[in-house]
């Protein structure tokens, strides 16, 4: 019995070893695949990447060794890759060169290993506190524009790249002004291979989505400008690369650059944490498997903490490269392990051919794979759908492309809680009535035709009550009283009503007493939970008691008298 126990302690520990247990022999040539796919895509990607994050090429490299080890230890999904991202690598950028402005690289470096210590801190510290529920309170439409203008803002840094020029800009829309005016001195060659690089790459992915195009495009130019010697004609090449294992260190920082950086560690953490749990999840529902967000975030805490301290950057989850993995029928986390171990070996043995990369071939990867971030198809759906939320994601977007990255997230959040406000505050509600050939009580509006009961009235509120809907809900039922003829009777059926706060609570009190005094009886119907507990308990010294209560508007109707007769009506709302 103790060895049982100790042995599910252990799995809840390590979910890898759930992950791994009854594996097959025969999934290993698919997890060995999957593996090899991971690095050809990984190679230039994580250049590219490191580079938005103003570190270099190298450290997208080191970014894929230890953090793959640690997120498949950690980490609760046997499909998810991690690796780095464009959204964290901006973010990154913005904060660290804010505190560091133009100063030393390696103060530089040592900075952007310092915000993936706070990240991965936070994260853990949120799984075990468990925490992952937080992540979705970024809504979809405003992760739509969060991400849109997380492209812009990466395109406008990797096109001067692609174009071969140089621009002296940083802010977003300044540095697309000044690289149009600059076109003119655009180097042909780099512009040649920029465009032929993406045009594979776009290519590849819609006739062959698990064939690596980045790699491909990448080792293609790599050959023509070694083969016509593009860099006496101005193509400018990665250059030389350290070769050899990770380095192994803490980021050599003090408390006051690490108290800086905590607000962007945060936001980076945050924005993380909802790009992979929602890839977590999606992939475990198409596999047939459960995901635990908690240990997700402790997953990827520690894969940013490894990768602090391997001479990496903040990592996140790469639907891309999962994707690929899943196309293969990866069916465990060796395919993360097994790409760890061949990026040691591409560290160890292939740093020398990657020197002669041309830069415009990795601004083109860069700019491809963030192509990808603007979803015009969800846009139109919200603009066809819902016309607020497509508002939202309009001043998401906006946000992150003409203020910052970083403002750009507070500005995500910010509306995510003002929509989710604004929705409660003003919720959908209905006057109920009996409708023809169907049982129960029915939105009479919604029905275009429906009975109610004489003197009687039904109202329904589709939200949880509290503070900020409380007056509405008041103002709504004193407006459908006055129209009722007669009344005598008002059901207030709660059956929609999740949750009350002793704001609302007190307001129904007041309300009951208000139409007391008027003789008309107000009554609650279907309140559960903590609704009914708050109602009829002791702690708002209201007047609501046991007989106020009923578990369903038939049953509150019927106790009045001429309930079941007459009474034509339409909606009174």
């Amino acid at each position: 019995m103790g060895d049982t126990a100790h042995d599910t302690g252990l799995r809840w520990r390590l979910p890898v070893l759930t992950s791994l247990d009854g594996y097959r022999r025969s999934w290993l040539p698919r997890d060995l695949t999957a593996g090899l796919l991971i690095v050809a895509i990984a190679i230039p990607l994580s250049m590219g990447m490191a580079e938005v994050a103003g570190m270099p090429p190298i450290a997208g490299l080191y970014s894929c060794v230890l953090p793959l080890v640690a997120y498949a230890i950690f980490g609760s999904s046997r499909q998810l890759v991690i690796a780095l991202d464009a959204s964290t690598a901006a973010m990154l950028a913005a904060a660290v060169a804010g505190v560091v402005g133009n100063g030393d690289p390696l103060r530089y470096a040592a900075l952007a290993g310092a915000a993936a210590l706070l990240v991965g801190v936070i994260l853990i510290v949120a799984g075990t506190a468990r925490l992952g529920i937080v992540a979705d309170f970024l809504s979809e439409p405003v992760l739509l524009g969060y991400q849109a203008g997380l492209a812009m803002v990466v395109i406008a840094s990797q096109l001067p790249r692609f174009l071969g020029i140089t621009v002296e800009m940083t802010d977003t829309i300044p540095r697309y002004h000044e690289t149009l005016g600059n076109l003119a001195d655009a180097n042909p060659w780099s512009v040649t291979i920029g465009i032929a690089v993406l045009a594979i790459m776009i290519g590849v992915r819609r006739w062959r989505p698990a064939v690596p195009g980045a790699l491909i495009g990448a080792v293609g130019a790599t050959i023509v400008v070694g083969v016509l010697d593009l860099q006496a004609h101005g193509v400018a090449v990665l250059g030389a690369l350290p070769s050899g294992l990770p380095p192994l260190a803490i980021p050599d920082v003090s408390l006051h650059d690490l108290m800086r950086l905590l607000p962007a560690a945060a936001a980076i953490a945050l924005v993380a944490a909802a790009d992979t749990l929602v890839s977590s999840r999606a992939f475990a529902a198409r596999n047939g498997y459960e995901v635990d967000a908690n240990r997700d975030l402790i997953g990827l805490g520690a894969a940013n903490l490894s990768a602090a301290c391997s001479g990496g950057i903040t990592t996140s989850a790469s639907a891309a490269r999962t994707a690929v993995a899943e196309s293969v029928d990866s069916r465990s986390q060796v395919a993360g392990l097994t790409a760890a171990a061949l990026m040691v070996l591409v560290l160890l043995f292939l740093t020398g051919p990657l020197r002669n990369v041309p830069i415009p071939a990795l601004a083109a990867v860069v700019i491809g794979a963030v192509l990808r971030l603007i979803e015009v198809g969800s846009l139109r759906t919200l603009w066809r759908v819902r016309r607020a939320e497509f508002a939202i994601a309009a001043a998401a977007f906006l946000g992150v492309a003409l203020v910052g990255v970083l403002e750009g997230v507070v500005v995500a959040m910010g509306l995510s809680l003002l929509d989710f406000v604004g929705r409660t505050s003003r919720p959908h509600d209905a006057v109920l009535g009996r409708v023809p050939g169907r049982i129960g009580y029915h939105d009479v509006r919604r029905a275009g035709v429906g009975r109610r009961a004489p003197g009687v009235l039904v109202y329904r509120f589709d939200a949880p009550l509290f503070y900020a809907n409380a007056d509405r809900f008041r103002g709504r039922v004193r407006g459908l009283a006055r129209r009722t003829e007669g009344l005598r009777l008002i059901v207030i059926d709660a059956s929609a009503i999740g949750d009350i706060d002793v704001t609302a609570g007190r307001m129904l009190g007041q309300l009951q007493e208000e139409f007391h005094a008027q003789g008309v009886r107000l009554v609650v119907a279907g309140a559960v939970g903590r609704v009914r507990d708050l109602l009829v308990g002791d702690e708002l010294k209201e007047d609501f008691v046991a007989g106020d209560m009923y578990d369903t508007v038939q049953q509150a109707v019927a106790e009045e008298p001429d309930a079941a007769t007459g009474g034509s009506g339409g909606a009174a709302s």
